[in-house]
């Protein structure tokens, strides 16, 4: 999957891009490791950082306890998004590993 919609507990849409440990960027966003396709995603890993390669130890983990795991990300240069659509996604989803503030 190139793509993924995740919703939230709101009924909000949030779309992430696929990538790689090696992709993070430096930029704000947030970052899942989920299995799975929609409707049955499993969201393992919700993060939410200043830049995102902070995330990166965390996604390793989660994606080592969850071998068929994938990582995703949303840029979001926004405090105030960043930590609102996190929120909303971990209300929906319940990760094993929440992050709401890696800055």
């Amino acid at each position: 999957m190139d793509f993924v919609d995740v919703i939230g507990a709101s009924g909000a849409a949030y779309r992430f891009r696929a990538a790689t440990l090696e992709q993070l960027p430096v930029t704000a966003g947030n970052l899942i490791v989920a299995t799975g396709a929609p409707p049955r995603l499993d969201v393992r890993l919700c993060a939410s950082a200043h830049t995102l390669q902070k995330a990166a130890p965390a996604a390793r983990d989660a994606l080592a306890a969850a071998r068929s795991g994938q990582v995703f990300i949303r840029l979001n240069i926004a405090r105030a998004t960043r930590e609102a659509e996190h929120a909303d996604i971990v209300a929906a989803f319940a990760p094993d590993l929440d992050l709401p503030d890696l800055d």
